[in-house]
């Protein structure tokens, strides 16, 4: 079936689905902007919190222990023993 023309009823109908679509459509996009706003205050915050972790003194010189020295303690002793 080929519709040419709409009469004022379906014209009216058109019209104001049309405008619930276009209110729904908006709520979405407010929805996202208020995401992104939220994850760029989020992303600021966390870039804040790693500029200031690395800044602090003991992470810093973290890396600067002898070479002979192992971040994971001392070798296990009798780790490997045969019974």
């Amino acid at each position: 079936m080929r519709i040419t023309r709409l009469t004022p009823e379906q014209a009216e109908n058109v019209g104001r689905a049309m405008a619930r679509a276009m209110a729904f459509v908006r709520q979405i996009v407010d929805a996202f902007r208020e995401m992104a706003r939220q994850a760029v205050c989020t992303l600021a915050a966390l870039a804040d919190f790693a500029r200031r972790q690395t800044a602090h003194p003991a992470v810093a010189s973290a890396g600067q222990r002898p070479a002979w020295m192992s971040p994971y303690g001392p070798p296990q002793r009798g780790r490997h023993r045969r019974p």
